[in-house]
Order: C-alpha cells, then sequence, then structure tokens
C-alpha cells in the first residue's frame, strides 16, 4: 500500500479538477476571445497570429502560433487541455511548498487544493485563452521549484539555475500577471537556507543567489519601460503619482489593502453563494449538491489515507507555523502590481476577475496557513484543519460547477443565433455590418462575436478586410458608431484585420432566445412598439438589401452543432 503514497496527492489534485471543471467539458465551446483568436489563426494563419499579438503580449502569442495549427478549432480538446494545465499548475505548487517544507508534506497538499480551486477565479472554460494562461504559471512554479532543488542539490546547481532562469525569464517576458511575483523567489530562498544556516547568512546567501533572476528582471522591466509599451495598458498611476504624490501614495495603499483582503478572504464567499431555484432546474441543483458532497468527502477521505501512510512515521514536533501564512500575506501585498500601476480594478465576477489569478497562491498559502498556524495536540491538527477545508473546498467546485452551467447555457445561445443567421442569411455583401440587441449571454462581447460571423459568412475570405462585423448600439455609440443614423463610417481594428464599413449598408437583426432571430425590415417593424427602444432606433439604417439570396454558410459542426 506504502508504494502508492507517492500518487496519493496527484490523484487527489486531479480528481478535484475532474469534478470541478471535467464535467461538463463535452458540452463546452469557445468564449470571449477564444473565438477572435481562433478565428484568426484558421484564416490568416501565423502571420494573422503574429499581428494580433504584436502590440500587446508579442512573446506569448507564440505559444498561440505552436498550439492552434496543432489542435485547430476542437473544443473538447481545448478543455481537456485546459483542465489538464490547471492540474500541472497545483501539482506543481504542491511540489514547491514540499520543497520549502519538506516535512510539511499535509500542509503543501492543502495549499495545493486550494490553489487549484480557488473560487476568486471564474474563467476556466475559456479555455483557448487560459490555458496559455496555465502554460506561463506553469513554468514560472517550475521555475522556482528548480530553483530551489538547486540550492537543495549543489552538484546540481548548474543545470538546475540555468532551467530555472531560463523559464522565469520566459514568464516575465510572456505575461504581465505574475510578473511581480519573481519577488516571492528570494523570500523562498531565505525560508531554505534558514532551515541549516543563521539567518543573516542565508540572507546573504539568498540574495546573492537572486542575482541573476533580479538581473532578468530588471531587464525585462527596462524593456517593457523604455522599448516595448503595449497598447492595451498604460501606467495610469504614475500620472496620478507626478499629478499628487501624497494622492497617489494613499490610494496604492487603499489599493493594496483592500484587493489582499477581496482576493484572499471575500473571495470565498464566492464559495459559498448557493444558487437559487431561478438559476437551477432541480436536476441541475440536485447535481450540484452531489458535486459539492463529492468534494468534501474526497477531502475527507485523502485526511484518512493521508493519516494511515503515516502511521508508523516519527511524528512532526508540533510548532508554532507562521511561515507559509506571512508568505502569503507577502505575495498578496506584491501580486497585484501590475494592475494598481495600471489602475485595473479588480472583482470578483467575470470578467474582471482573470486579475484575481496572480493572487491564488498568496490566498492559497494564507488559507492553508491560517489552519495550521497553532500546535494542537496528537491528531487533531490534522482532523481540525482537514474538516473546515473539505467543506470550503467542496463548496469550491460546487461554485465552479455553477459556473460551468452558465458557459454551457452560453455555448447553446451563440450555436443557436449563429445557425439561424445562417438559415436566414444565405450570404452577405462584403462590408456589411450588423447590428443588434445585447444578446443574453455572459461570456461573449459583440467583439467575441464577429469572429464565428466571419467564420459563417466570409470562410476563404484571406484579406484583412473583413466582410462583416456586429455592433451593439449599446455599447459602440459614440466610438466606433458615430451616430444611429445613415451615412455614418465605421472602422473597427481587430488587431490582424479591420473592417471598414458604412451605417447605410447595414443589417439589424433581434434575437431574445427562446425566441427566434427576427432580420428588421423597418418597413414590417415600424409599429412594432415590442421591441426594445435602442432597438427601434437603429430601424433607421436597417435594411435587407446587403443580404443575397445564394451562397453557402460555413457552420462547422463543432462549432455550431450539427444541422438537420
Amino acid at each position: 500500500m506504502r508504494r502508492l503514497r507517492p500518487f496519493l496527492a496527484p490523484a487527489f489534485l486531479l480528481g478535484l479538477c475532474i469534478l470541478a471543471y471535467g464535467l461538463w467539458i463535452p458540452r463546452m465551446g469557445f468564449y470571449w476571445d477564444d473565438f477572435p483568436i481562433l478565428w484568426i489563426g484558421e484564416t490568416f494563419g501565423q502571420a494573422g497570429l503574429a499581428r494580433y499579438f504584436s502590440t500587446v503580449r508579442p512573446v506569448w502569442g507564440l505559444l498561440y502560433r505552436l498550439s492552434i495549427p496543432l489542435i485547430g478549432a476542437q473544443p473538447l480538446v481545448w478543455q481537456a487541455l485546459a483542465v489538464a494545465l490547471r492540474w500541472l499548475t497545483g501539482l506543481l505548487f504542491w511540489l514547491l511548498l514540499r520543497a520549502v517544507w519538506p516535512k510539511r508534506g499535509s500542509f503543501a497538499v492543502w495549499a495545493a487544493a486550494i490553489f487549484v480551486l480557488y473560487p476568486g477565479f471564474s474563467q476556466q472554460f475559456i479555455s483557448v485563452v487560459y490555458s496559455h494562461f496555465f502554460i506561463v504559471l506553469s513554468a514560472f512554479l517550475a521555475s522556482l521549484l528548480l530553483s530551489l532543488q538547486a540550492l537543495r542539490r549543489p552538484e546540481r546547481f548548474l543545470p538546475y539555475t540555468l532551467a530555472a532562469w531560463a523559464l522565469g525569464l520566459f514568464n516575465l517576458l510572456c505575461l504581465e500577471y505574475f510578473f511581480f511575483l519573481e519577488l516571492l523567489r528570494p523570500l523562498l530562498f531565505f525560508i531554505v537556507l534558514r532551515q541549516d544556516h543563521p539567518w543573516k547568512r542565508a540572507l546573504g546567501q539568498a540574495l546573492t543567489r537572486w542575482i541573476p533572476y533580479a538581473a532578468s528582471l530588471l531587464g525585462v522591466m527596462i524593456w517593457r519601460t523604455f522599448f516595448f509599451q503595449s497598447g492595451l495598458y498604460q501606467p495610469l498611476f504614475m500620472q496620478r503619482l507626478r499629478a499628487n504624490p501624497l494622492d497617489a501614495v494613499l490610494y496604492l495603499l487603499g489599493r493594496i489593502g483592500g484587493d489582499m483582503l477581496l482576493t484572499g478572504a471575500q473571495a470565498w464567499g464566492n464559495a459559498f453563494r448557493l444558487p437559487t431555484p431561478e438559476e437551477l432546474t432541480p436536476n441541475l441543483m440536485r447535481i450540484y449538491w452531489a458535486v459539492v458532497a463529492a468534494g468534501i468527502l474526497a477531502c475527507l477521505a485523502y485526511a484518512v489515507l493521508d493519516e494511515l501512510f503515516r502511521r508508523g512515521e516519527e511524528s512532526l514536533k508540533r510548532a508554532w507555523f507562521p511561515a507559509p501564512l506571512l508568505t502569503g500575506l507577502f505575495a498578496l501585498a506584491i501580486a497585484g502590481a501590475p494592475f494598481w500601476l495600471t489602475e485595473l480594478p479588480l472583482r470578483l465576477f467575470f470578467h474582471y476577475d482573470r486579475f484575481n489569478l496572480a493572487f491564488m497562491a498568496g490566498a492559497a498559502l494564507c488559507g492553508a496557513g491560517l489552519l495550521h498556524l497553532f500546535p494542537l495536540p496528537g491528531r487533531a491538527s490534522r482532523w481540525l484543519a482537514a474538516l473546515p477545508l473539505a467543506a470550503a473546498l467542496g463548496f469550491s467546485a460546487g461554485y465552479h460547477y455553477q459556473q460551468a452551467i452558465v458557459y454551457v447555457r452560453d455555448w447553446n445561445v451563440q450555436q443557436r443565433l449563429m445557425t439561424q443567421l445562417a438559415w436566414r442569411i444565405p450570404a452577405l455583401q462584403p462590408g456589411t455590418a450588423l447590428f443588434a440587441n445585447e444578446q443574453p449571454v455572459a461570456h461573449y462581447s459583440d467583439n467575441s462575436l464577429s469572429a464565428p460571423l466571419n467564420w459563417v459568412f466570409a470562410n476563404g475570405n484571406t484579406s484583412q478586410q473583413m466582410t462583416t462585423i456586429l455592433y451593439y448600439p449599446t455599447v459602440r455609440l459614440g466610438l466606433d458608431l458615430p451616430a444611429l443614423e445613415k451615412d455614418q463610417p465605421l472602422y473597427t481594428d481587430y488587431l490582424a484585420a479591420e473592417f471598414s464599413g458604412n451605417t447605410s449598408q447595414a443589417v439589424v437583426f433581434y434575437f431574445n432566445p427562446p425566441g427566434c432571430v427576427r432580420i428588421l425590415d423597418p418597413q414590417v417593424e415600424v409599429d412594432n412598439y415590442t421591441l426594445p427602444r435602442y432597438v427601434r432606433r437603429s430601424l433607421g439604417i436597417a435594411s435587407t438589401a446587403p443580404i443575397l439570396s445564394e451562397g453557402q454558410p460555413n457552420l462547422p459542426a463543432a462549432l455550431f452543432g450539427r444541422q438537420n
């Protein structure tokens, strides 16, 4: 039985990932930026992906230039890959904590379990985008792990250090999300070295060993500041600092404290927000409670098996154990620097909760660290830690199950929208803009839905002039749309391509499921006061003239369902 022990924690973490994220993946699809990236990759190839990422994250874009030709537009494969990578990050986090505190194996597993089920991030199912986030996060965690192994195994110092340095540099070049978490490395060095050396010597060695990684951090900061500036995010905090230094410092302190509380503590409110009958049908509600129960039982089963495996071993001397909590607080205090500098808000809901990815490690360390902080007699420490954690993790799995239902519903609505538009519009004149009411979906915007529209109506068009685009007047008025009237120029930069048109060549439709898509003819709908007011205002530019009678819309079954 002891031969199975090395596989217990990895299997436990994998089971939690499958329970939380894997149950619905056969019915999942593509969401948010998934569609534009895939459409660009399928339509324009390597050159298009290079253009798309050139102004924001060019090094990160190289990953897509490798993965999209390999996988293609296969939702099931992307969803499975995203779950596997989420598990891999949890596995690396567990190994990292074991390397830092080798005698605290139980703590490492529980912290990793929190890490993979963290309820402050709901966008796991946007698989094309976040699978690449998790590739970068895996590289960073592997870099930390290898750099610690280089300390513990001097005979392998050079190869481990070179690999750790390369992976750390890869993280810095790809994304800004985990950029300042590099500051965790010298702290982890100090914790490990302090176990065998006086604190002054440990501190000196930690800083010395961090020099090559610090050089990478400084070099990339110089590159990002003076040679490559993102076209998407600007350092607004620096403008605030120049205008009023005291106000800027107070703002920053408030953001740091508030976001630490939000991501470290308040995020758990998501886990314990119970679904209502309006959100889940009776059958889905029963499955939700089954997921919660399965998560709790899995955690308790792990605790029992872990205890059985530990029998006969020398008991660890119980003592005050503040190091993980303090490390977690430090991680929370530095994780948000990219978002504080750009003054981007952190929230606990889509789509702003993507920024919370940077706080997962700190939140996991704080959560598990609090429950392992105080020495307790006998075996009570393990069980008292396991019970509340089991409940929290079980409800976290339930939270992600709730989110999965929303994603499945959105995918179904998107498929109905595209297929019904294809039935009503055999073909479109190039340069036609589609205007519509905001769709009742959480995980698509008009920008993201423009990609599948071009997939349907412009398959084979590889020019950088897009055939069509979707505008929500409520969103675009005053931006891409100067006014909701005839003869207004339209232009949108889609990064890899562009759309140029005019409101004099526009089709307006209305879709409110479970109703059907309605192409609006102004002569027919002029007295239809059941339409929302802003849709009625669009009737002034509506026309059916851009709709061509002959054509064959492209409806791949993997994206839009099988057509009867």
